[in-house]
């Protein structure tokens, strides 16, 4: 579900024309690229089942849409894109509208399997051992437009198929594993929920707002991006240890590849009397625990980031309100603009490979 639809639920109740080198257009026959590079996330049309996948080559700076669809005769998604989640050589492409996670080769692309179906809303994906872990909003009451039935759905990474499932709070977005412990965002609560996979006991962390997403320093503090900051938990303690207030944080978060530096999207909020949204990306130091006064990056209508660790290039997407081809910028780690190039309706994530 993208940002726009999922806003636009919450309210109720209260991240091609142009062309260029290497791009496929979704028609197949062009050839599926196999090396290291940069796999986008794009949601599509919530309901128009047009989310798709893009590639994104570093090194030749060129990028290929669909290449999914094109490296499987054709056959498209067919999906809401919400997340992709890699393991082993396998890309776990979490789905929704309909509900549903896509099983790929990280390698060509090809399908591996038939896609699991037994999902409710599905949204992010963590693995411990031989178990997936996806966050599932569950089913609305369409009564009061509240999600009382949200859950985990457990995989089975070997039969690829929904065996269990385990308690939550509503809503749940990100979640994060490290050792025995899930951490698990309850984004229409202000609360983490921590469940031990040895004997399944939870507990809650009390936050001040809703959270969003995670990502682990390299002093082993988990940092949660909330709806009004930051906080951070002790991994081993699993206690709250700080807090910072960021303005009109987004809730998609970004670590360094060294653990050091935590890159943030604050995205102006909506106002129907502009045209764009003023955003930029502010650098969180997570050994001084400080927060750069100055924006790293700036521009409008900011919807996705990620970095690679290996490359240190940060990557920053525009879904263009989803009225067509979005959009995504490269940066190096100082903020200088290194490549743009189009992508297909709604880029969101990035996961590289």
């Amino acid at each position: 579900m993208n940002k726009i639809i999922k806003s636009a639920a919450f309210s109720a109740i209260f991240v091609t024309v142009l062309l260029f080198s290497s791009c496929d257009t979704g028609n197949g026959g062009d050839e599926i690229p196999k090396k290291t590079g940069v796999l986008i996330l794009n949601e599509g049309n919530f309901g128009s089942g047009n989310g798709s996948i893009s590639f994104y080559d570093e090194k030749s700076m060129t990028i290929t849409n669909n290449v999914v669809q094109s490296a499987n005769g054709g056959s498209e998604i067919g999906a809401t894109v919400q997340s992709i989640y890699q393991h082993d050589g396998v890309g776990y492409i979490v789905c929704n509208g309909p509900d549903k996670i896509e099983f790929i080769n990280m390698d060509d692309f090809s399908y591996l399997a038939n896609p699991e179906t037994n999902l409710s809303q599905p949204r992010y994906m963590t693995v411990v051992g031989n178990k997936g872990y996806i966050t599932c909003w569950g089913p609305w009451d369409f009564n009061d437009w509240t999600l009382p039935d949200s859950y985990i759905a457990v995989m089975d990474l070997n039969t690829k198929t929904i065996v269990d499932s385990l308690e939550c709070g509503s809503a749940p977005e990100g979640i994060f594993s490290i050792g025995d412990y899930l951490y698990i965002a309850n984004s229409f609560e202000t609360n983490i929920t921590v469940v031990n996979i040895n004997d399944l006991s939870s507990s809650k962390i009390n936050l001040a707002s809703m959270p969003e997403q995670f990502s682990l320093d390299a002093s082993g503090t988990i940092w949660v991006s909330v709806s009004s900051g930051l906080y951070g938990i002790n991994s081993m303690s699993r206690e709250k240890t700080d807090s910072l207030l960021v303005s009109n944080i987004d809730g998609k978060i970004a670590m360094d590849g060294t653990g050091e530096k935590l890159y943030l999207l604050a995205v102006e909020p909506w106002d129907p009397n502009k045209t764009n949204s003023a955003s930029e990306v502010r650098v969180f130091d997570t050994k001084t625990k400080t927060l750069s006064m100055t924006a790293l990056i700036t521009g409008e209508d900011f919807y996705g980031i990620g970095y690679n660790g290996t490359t240190n290039k940060i990557y920053v997407s525009d879904s263009k309100a989803f009225s067509g081809p979005g959009q995504i910028y490269v940066y190096d780690d100082q903020g200088v603009k290194l490549d743009e190039q189009i992508t297909s309706v709604g880029p969101s994530g990035f996961v590289y490979k």
